[in-house]
């Protein structure tokens, strides 16, 4: 996970009046009624009318794992637009069957987030791994549940939610909260403390050490970056090098698939060689490993 710095509320707003003149006005009107209903209920206008406005602002990745979920063609299918507070009745998590060993309070449930339906501040694009199998109607927290019509930033203060919005720059940098070793997802804090618990949380919460697609994704990243850092390194062609020092730059853009990652290892190469080759080899190990467990089994 990475901030997206460019999707601050302002920009967002400023796409949307240009790409959807009468989105905003509609969602106030429709807001409105929300709210003097005191709950959700759907009707224009449509999120997904603007859906294209986050997923390029994401370079087309998930906002949570990115993940790629293609252009604007083929993404709307595979991208929804995430409500990160839930717009209905918010579930407890862990659930029942899911039960990892937290010792701390996670927030409970609660009535919903329905006057923030068609707050902008409130939207990412994610992948339906991400939305629709894992953040559903839960939102977990370590303070308590905000009253209606509180603000975005008025939530945050006294919530204190344990999941990060990588959009704009109302919350903390995601990759000061999660770093990794090789494949593998870490809370960027050692000592216990809120900083540690949204490290640990938003990784358990959207699997990101258990998803096999995303082992896949962030080793071909690691892979393609040892290699390109390697020709920098050793290669006497500047033509080969500068190709080599631009696909690096790529990687670890916004737009590199997993950027978080990427930008993790080529540090980790910088500062322990040695230490970074054993992790690209353990991830070859379990990479190959795991793709041999899910070949087909024929005769």
């Amino acid at each position: 996970m990475i901030r997206y710095a460019d999707a601050t509320v302002a920009n967002v707003c400023a796409l949307v009046d240009a790409e959807k003149p009468a989105w905003r006005t509609d969602a106030q009107t429709r807001t409105a009624a929300i709210v003097a209903a005191g709950a959700f209920s759907k009707g224009a206008p449509s999120w997904s009318d603007i859906k294209a406005i986050f997923m390029r602002l994401q370079s087309n990745k998930c906002a949570f794992c990115e993940f790629p979920l293609g252009g604007e063609f083929a993404g709307k299918a595979t991208q929804d637009v995430e409500h990160f507070r839930p717009k209905n009745e918010v579930k407890a998590w862990p659930n029942k069957a899911k039960k990892p060993p937290y010792t701390f309070n996670t927030g409970g449930t609660g009535s919903g987030y329905y006057w923030l339906a068609y707050d902008l501040s409130n939207y990412a694009a994610a992948c339906k791994a991400c939305n629709t199998a894992r953040k559903s109607n839960y939102f977990p927290i370590a303070g308590v549940r905000g009253a209606a019509a509180n603000t975005a930033v008025e939530l945050n203060a006294v919530e204190q939610p344990y999941l990060v919005f990588p959009l704009g720059e109302a919350d903390e940098d995601p990759e000061s909260l999660i770093t990794f070793a090789g494949l593998v997802a870490l809370p960027a804090h050692d000592a216990d403390g809120h900083a540690h618990r949204r490290g640990r949380i938003t990784i358990d919460f959207f699997a990101l050490n258990q998803r096999e697609e995303l082992w896949e994704d962030r080793f071909r990243t690691i892979y393609a970056l040892f290699d390109a850092v390697e020709i920098t390194k050793t290669n006497a062609n500047p033509n080969r090098v500068e190709i080599a020092r631009r696909r690096i730059e790529d990687m670890t853009s916004i737009a590199g698939a997993q950027a978080a990652c990427a930008r993790s290892f080529l540090r980790l190469i910088d500062a322990d060689p040695q230490k970074a080759w054993d992790y690209y080899v353990a991830a070859e190990e379990f990479i190959t490993d795991n793709r041999k467990k899910r070949a087909p089994k024929l005769g």
